[in-house]
């Protein structure tokens, strides 16, 4: 019996070996494929190849090996272009604009910015995966005046010129219109925060100051807001001048606080909702509509399969040492992970 099993282990390792050689021999084809698709713009995932790929293989081998096929196959897809995607982003897409229309959109960064070496640091590391959009706080508006308030202006220079190093945009939330003013030029997304949802004239004003260049807004939904008020909020801005309006679902505020382990009710239907309201961009926030770090990668899961068009995620090298919301960031690893599953959509 033992020397039977022996016998088919080593035919097992031979199917292996060859296994591997006829992946390493699929993955050139496939890398040539993609160089020559970047040459021409033409873009890189084609999903109706993949469907026809696994179509006929299912019919081939047999619709009892349908899952075993689906599962290796959309494996051996995102692999195959994920190389290739994170290099498009970081040499191709050059503008704000042209970040705006990668999908998933992805925003990510600290809550806040601590040091000039922190946001470096983590710059680095998102722009190694491809991610344009780098998030962090400068001026930070607490429930308590006693907890960190940001570093301010300090704060504004070091997001901007972390993003410069690594070729990315940057997203920043702003109290006033005299702090938009004065760094107009480092902020590539102007963040109007939940709590400035509702201050309408400060929301005209923001629209006349960014309605000639048109610089990109996300207007986070007040946590007690409907989402008439929420779209409407935008329509401020809107209506003098400026249509770039990206709208961010951030968790609204319900009776399940009073027992949960989640600091807001994530309004994940709304997502469903919201699109037949506007046709603006909708992304959610998995990071404050949580709380709460071990909820954040399948919450981000199932607001894109709703259809969100994005997320912003809170991330940090070291989230316990994070001097702002450290309970809700979550290790660049683990945003890689989330990179990873959202490949699908």
């Amino acid at each position: 019996m033992a020397k039977e099993i022996d016998e088919l282990k080593k035919k097992v390792d031979a199917t292996d070996r060859e296994i591997v050689g006829l992946l390493i021999q699929r993955k050139n084809l496939t890398d040539s494929i993609l160089e020559l698709k970047k040459q021409y713009g033409i873009s890189f995932r084609d999903k109706r190849r993949q469907n026809e790929i696994i179509t006929s293989l299912i019919k081939l081998f047999g619709k009892e090996n349908k899952e075993l096929i689906e599962k290796i196959y959309m494996h051996i897809f995102n692999n195959s272009i994920r190389k290739h995607c994170i290099e498009y982003n970081r040499t191709q897409i050059n503008t704000v604009q042209d970040a705006l229309k990668l999908r998933p959109l992805i925003i990510a960064g600290p809550c806040a910015v601590e040091s000039r070496e922190q946001i470096l640091k983590i710059a680095k590391l998102l722009a190694d995966k491809g991610i344009k959009l780098l998030r962090g706080g400068a001026f930070k508006p607490r429930t308590s005046p006693n907890s960190f308030q940001g570093l301010g202006d300090v704060g504004v220079e070091y997001l901007s010129q972390a993003a410069k190093k690594q070729n990315m945009f940057t997203v920043t939330e702003v109290l006033d219109s005299n702090q938009l003013k004065k760094h107009y030029e480092r902020i590539d997304i102007v963040q109007i925060g939940s709590r400035n949802m509702a201050s309408y004239g400060f929301l005209k004003e923001l629209g006349k100051l960014t309605s000639e260049d048109k610089k990109p807004v996300l207007l986070k939904r007040g946590f007690n807001a409907t989402l008439r008020e929420f779209v409407l909020a935008a329509k401020y801005i809107q209506d003098e001048g400026n249509p770039n309006i990206i709208m961010c679902l951030r968790g609204i505020r319900t009776f399940e606080q009073i027992d949960s382990q989640m600091r807001f009710t994530p309004d994940l239907a709304s997502i469903l909702e919201l699109k037949e309201m506007t046709d603006l961009p909708v992304i959610f926030d998995p990071s404050h509509s949580t709380g709460n770090s071990k909820f954040v990668k399948k919450i981000s899961d199932t607001a894109l399969n709703l259809g969100a068009d994005g997320l912003l995620i809170e991330t940090h090298y070291s989230p316990a040492k994070a001097l702002s919301d450290k309970e809700q960031c979550i290790l660049p690893k683990e945003l890689f992970d989330i990179l990873e599953i959202i490949e699908k959509y």
